[in-house]
């Protein structure tokens, strides 16, 4: 452990305001990226404010209530991810038994609401919780758990799937979810989320935008997702999703409730690097949607995080170990539950082999203009040059992309138009309707 004390003393000096995980605003500052163009100012800690403002986003699908999410804010201690976890833990086991006493009492649709308001606020305890601990991946199968409650009570019929991989017992854990008349085959979304996010938290955000139109669902979790690693601790991220995409493909096209001439593909996030790589070479989707539209990781990354701190881990190596046996109180938990973060969804040893690994999730123009199917790309103005740039550059060069900003005006400023759904969701989804038409 000799000099990692001083290697943690540059590292706060470099990321004064780095938050849990490793989207927080980089040194670049919102020149270079941005979290968000918008901020709640009710902590000083960016990436906990924006956390805060990624709670609010899921409300209007069903995934919260503001007075209850405030409610929690008050027990939190700005930049405690310990605390973020206790306050919302708390209000999610208490919105989940009034859940199950209205459901007792016969009120199927307040029950339902209670369900699905429960499973957000469990994903949001599970966001800031150890990324080693048992309870951390039990508070994400109570999100399941408590999101299924809700669904089973709604108008959409909805089924949890385990998608083989074609690897030994290994599958893709996710939620096809349907209406109408059992055997109507309906135009379908596939849609998947990104570094930390969930196939639940999917359903609020698109999902459910998608089924009032008219759309069958499937929510999917690949290899390193949050979901995924709740059942696959051990599983990391891979650059080519190519193979998964294909195996999700497969899987849709048999489904019953499924037009296999009408499939598009929806990544979130992070989720917009893997969904385009998985698109690349799968003839049977008719449209995909990246947001955003990332096409070198090594490059956002480097922005979120400011060039000398990368610069700094390259020279100063890091480990798991080293991570994992830093005594308690050494360093906040927030820098130690991101490198560890960083380390266990990668699959590597140590920061520099993290670093190391960004560089193959890249993809080069050559490929980008293979993209056979019309596209959409969707970014707030307010992200930063970096994604704003790969944005663009996804636009010019695959054959058939259209791209969107959101002007700070239109109220979406944020990461994946969090702080305005219904408006990113009627962008994506009309675009989507008038080409399937």
């Amino acid at each position: 452990m000799k000099g990692i004390a001083f290697l943690l003393a540059v590292f706060f000096a470099l990321c004064p305001v780095a938050g849990q995980a490793v989207f927080a605003d980089g040194q670049g500052g919102e020149k270079d990226f941005s979290r968000s163009g918008l901020r709640l100012n009710i902590f000083s800690d960016s990436e906990m404010d924006f956390q805060l403002l990624r709670s609010f986003g899921a409300d209007t699908g069903g995934g919260g209530a503001p007075g209850e999410i405030l409610w929690a804010a008050r027990e939190i201690g700005d930049g405690n991810p310990a605390s973020w976890s206790k306050a919302f833990l708390s209000l999610a086991q208490r919105v989940e038994e009034d859940g199950r006493a209205r459901l007792e009492r016969g009120h199927d649709v307040s029950a339902r609401e209670s369900f699905l308001r429960a499973a957000s606020y469990y994903r949001a305890a599970e966001y800031y919780g150890d990324p080693l601990s048992a309870e951390t991946r039990q508070w994400g199968m109570k999100c399941r758990e408590t999101f299924l409650k809700g669904m089973e009570l709604s108008r959409w019929k909805v089924e949890a799937v385990f998608i083989p991989s074609g690897t030994g017992d290994d599958f893709f854990p996710g939620y096809m979810i349907t209406r109408g008349k059992p055997g109507e085959r309906r135009k379908t979304l596939l849609a998947q989320s990104g570094f930390d996010g969930t196939a639940e938290e999917m359903y609020f955000g698109i999902g459910k935008a998608a089924l009032e139109r008219g759309y069958s669902v499937l929510l999917f979790e690949g290899p390193g997702q949050a979901g995924k690693r709740r059942f696959h601790p051990d599983s990391t991220f891979i650059s080519d999703l190519g193979p998964v995409v294909r195996t999700i493909t497969d899987f849709a096209v048999k489904h019953p409730e499924v037009n296999p001439r009408q499939i598009a593909l929806y990544g979130a996030s992070f989720g917009g690097y893997f969904s385009l790589s998985g698109a690349l070479g799968e003839p049977r989707l008719a449209a995909l949607i990246v947001n955003s539209p990332l096409l070198d990781m090594q490059e956002y990354f480097h922005a979120s995080m400011g060039q000398q701190t990368v610069d700094m881990f390259k020279k100063n190596d890091l480990t798991l170990e080293d991570l994992k046996n830093i005594p308690e109180g050494e360093i906040p938990l927030k820098y130690r539950f991101s490198m560890l973060n960083l380390t266990l969804r990668f699959g590597k040893e140590s920061m520099r082999g993290v670093f190391d690994a960004f560089s193959y999730f890249r993809i080069p123009d050559e490929r980008l203009k293979t993209l056979a199917m019309p596209a959409l790309g969707l970014i707030s103005a307010g992200e930063g040059t970096v994604p704003l740039a790969q944005a663009k550059k996804f636009a010019e060069t695959a054959p058939k992309a259209t791209l969107h900003v959101f002007e700070r005006e239109s109220g979406a400023n944020a990461h994946c138009q969090l702080d305005n759904g219904p408006h990113s969701s009627a962008v994506a989804l009309d675009w989507l309707d008038e080409l399937l038409r």
